[in-house]
């Protein structure tokens, strides 16, 4: 039996924080405390301390000198970067996968907008916004071995945050299913054409959405207590 490969505790610890980080557990501006955080997860500060200035490094978490580490806050500009750089990548995702692939290689894609479907029949708000975002995440498993799907996986864990700033699961549904009709019946144009305004939307969607946070919270995030 080959033993697994060794893997340091900072880098479990690390992992655990940015998924908190990404699934909304610590908002955007949220001080980090090492204390806490190491209580939280049942480990040393020192892992804990580590793991977050690679966070820091990562762009997911930004060191206030005095003030400690906290949950990066993205600003409108940087949100509309983001998304318009992974709206380009997808539709030339997109229009690759129109092109070379059969409805059923479209599986699991299907499978993730049911699951969303069926989270918004039963009125599950979080399930919905959660399922949505793993939606872009099975596009790019279909795309698997493409030079794009590569790129696009480097950027998954932002995206998926990005993806989850939005208050209508429902919208965002439609959109999905639209394309993914449009990609079903490889309708290369549709496809795109849905993807780009899928892109757009998602940048008005998720401004807004920071902005008012921001707006509800005009000082410093509490502390992760």
């Amino acid at each position: 039996m080959t033993a697994e490969p060794f893997r340091p505790l900072r880098d479990d610890v690390r992992t655990a924080i940015r998924e908190r980080i990404v699934n909304g557990d610590y908002a955007p501006g949220t001080r980090l405390v090492e204390r806490t955080i190491a209580g939280d997860l049942g480990v040393s500060r020192v892992p804990v301390r580590e793991a977050l200035h690679s966070l820091v490094r990562e762009g997911f978490a930004v060191d206030r000198a005095t003030r400690g580490i906290a949950v990066r806050r993205y600003d409108a500009a940087q949100i509309a970067e983001l998304a318009q750089v992974g709206g380009a990548l997808e539709a030339v995702l997109v229009r690759r996968l129109a092109t070379s692939t059969r409805p059923s290689d479209l599986d699991p894609v299907r499978t993730v907008l049911d699951e969303a479907a069926d989270a918004l029949r039963r009125d599950d708000h979080d399930a919905a916004v959660s399922t949505n975002a793993r939606f872009h995440e099975a596009l790019v498993a279909v795309g698997r071995g493409s030079i794009v799907s590569e790129v696009l996986d480097g950027l998954t864990e932002r995206r998926r945050w990005l993806l989850r700033q939005h208050t209508d699961p429902a919208v965002v549904q439609r959109e999905h299913a639209e394309l993914y009709d449009a990609l079903a019946a490889a309708d290369v144009e549709r496809a795109v054409a849905l993807i780009e305004a899928h892109a757009r939307e998602s940048v008005v969607r998720a401004v807004s959405a920071v902005d008012q946070g921001d707006a509800e919270d005009q000082g410093d995030a509490e502390d992760t207590r």
